[in-house]
């Protein structure tokens, strides 16, 4: 761990203070390894990578539990969410240009559920790209967010045609059942999709493979249907991203796994066609990314070998930068330390980045294990300088769910048939409102950011903003963490991915 003077300002106080849910701190200290190599300015990771990576981090963490990917989707929404001191206003992918329209056009097209505690899943087609100007450069030419650039090592970026991808994303824990199964750490056998076998020293975590074998066939078929969608929508070539934080990064790894090896049963004999497979098989030009936020362990080491076999195997047939496996390890997050090694655990990444304040670095090969390193780098000030579980994307996530659970209490109270009929319309429904009537018995007069023809849970959003800021400015003088504050860090326990 580096070790930075915590000269903290006024809004990272606000946002230390605000925090409710584990970052997994103490987990970090109390089980992580810390690698011997310091970590340098050097080994950080090309700019371009590092937009991808935090655009595609938009999307993992809209598929949390606590909110609707297909609301935040529909465009009439985001065009309001992407404003000023809304929930979305510094977000790339999903926000908005400074003329106020969408950066990117990205469709909805499902959002599912697994049976263990509702673990949701969307599917999403995201048909253009935020154009960006890479910093430092006094180029003239335009470049993206996501850049579709292919690294066959994660350490160079080759120049290559940008194309549209199909978003599949996952949530990570988001309610105490979620919890439960995350405890379930003793390794079993790996069971895999029904036209591929297994092996007897393929193991995986209990409580993660259960949980991904409750959501796979919800998967697959919103995969299915967002293939036909982006065939229909789009006459070329596309890629696919697979993406998750937390427990949603184990979820997305066995599904990456499974959809690998069904391809790959094609080429054994005695199977005659794709229609064999569950999985749906991927044009092949299709390139795919995986992109994992704070990861734990999944699988033990001889299901890694299976899993690096499988993607050599999948660049053999489509080429050497068909499948790009990034992996985000946050500064002081615990949970990619867990479970131990010691319980027969392994990381599935060879390569992965280690994210401190705010900027990717890259993690040698044969230091993956580690989640804890020093970073010899003063090139830029503190983002997030005590790091944690919920600091992905060098936001503050647990920021964006926390307003957008306050927001939709008064969507809710506004529109509650309408959003229950049909949650991706809604915004749009709603825009013919006018401030004829109250929010609870508020004035119709706009409050400031509002706009002429905005649906009334803009301004009662607006005014709880107000509300707080006006809250955090007249807060007593700290006096000291309480009792049931040190409690309150430790029984989160369950929680841990």
């Amino acid at each position: 761990m580096s070790s930075t003077v915590d000269t903290r300002s006024d809004e990272e106080d606000r946002m230390y203070a605000s925090e409710k849910e584990d970052n997994f701190r103490w987990v970090a200290k109390w089980v992580a390894t810390t690698s011997m190599r310091v970590l340098s300015k050097e080994d950080r990771v090309d700019e371009r990578v590092d937009d991808a990576v935090s655009a595609l981090a938009e999307f993992a963490e809209i598929a949390h539990g606590s909110m609707d990917p297909a609301w935040i989707l529909n465009p009439q929404n985001r065009k309001i969410l992407g404003r000023k001191d809304f929930p979305l206003a510094d977000y790339k992918a999903l926000g908005l240009r400074k003329d106020g329209e969408l950066r990117e056009n990205i469709i909805l097209v499902d959002s599912f559920k697994g049976n263990i505690g509702n673990l949701q899943g969307y599917t999403a087609l995201r048909m253009s790209q935020t154009a960006t100007r890479l910093r430092g450069s006094r180029s003239t030419s335009r470049m993206t967010s996501y850049f579709s650039w292919r690294t066959c090592d994660l350490t160079s970026v080759h120049s290559g045609i940008i194309k549209p991808q199909l978003i599949l994303a996952f949530s990570g824990t988001s309610n105490l059942i979620h919890g439960i199964y995350n405890l379930m750490t003793v390794p079993v056998q790996y069971q895999p999709v029904s036209n591929t076998e297994s092996h007897h020293d393929w193991r995986v975590h209990d409580g993660f493979q259960r949980v991904y074998q409750s959501i796979r066939e919800p998967a697959i078929r919103a995969l299915y249907l967002a293939i036909k969608k982006m065939e229909e929508a789009h006459n070329g070539d596309w890629d696919l991203v697979i993406t998750g934080h937390s427990l949603g990064t184990a979820v997305a790894s066995l599904f990456l796994l499974d959809l690998m090896r069904s391809e790959d049963a094609l080429d054994e004999p005695g199977t005659s066609s794709a229609a064999d497979a569950e999985m749906p098989i991927l044009p092949s030009s299709t390139k795919v990314t995986i992109a994992k936020f704070g990861p734990p362990r999944v699988v033990n080491p001889g299901l890694v070998v299976e899993y690096h076999k499988q993607v050599q195997q999948f660049r053999r047939r489509r080429g050497d930068d068909a499948l790009i496996d990034w992996a985000i390890i946050g500064h002081m997050d615990g949970v990619p330390a867990v479970p131990p090694m010691k319980f027969g655990y392994a990381h599935l990444c060879r390569k992965p980045f280690y994210l401190y304040h705010g900027k990717l670095y890259r993690i040698q090969e044969g230091e993956h294990e580690h989640s804890l390193f020093t970073v010899d780098d003063v090139s830029s000030p503190p983002l997030h300088p005590k790091g944690g579980h919920n600091y992905y994307g060098a936001r503050d996530m647990e920021r964006l769910q926390r307003r957008m659970k306050a927001l939709m209490v008064d969507v809710m109270a506004e529109g509650t048939n309408s959003y229950q009929g049909q949650p991706a319309q809604l915004g749009a429904s709603w825009n013919s409102a006018t401030s004829s009537r109250g929010v609870g018995g508020a004035s119709n007069i706009r409050a400031p950011g509002s706009q002429q023809n905005d649906p009334l849970w803009v301004r009662a959003y607006l005014e709880r903003e107000k509300e707080e800021e006006c809250a955090w400015a007249t807060r007593p003088p700290e006096t000291g963490r309480s009792h049931w504050g040190l409690l309150r860090s430790i029984l989160p326990i369950m929680r841990f991915s």
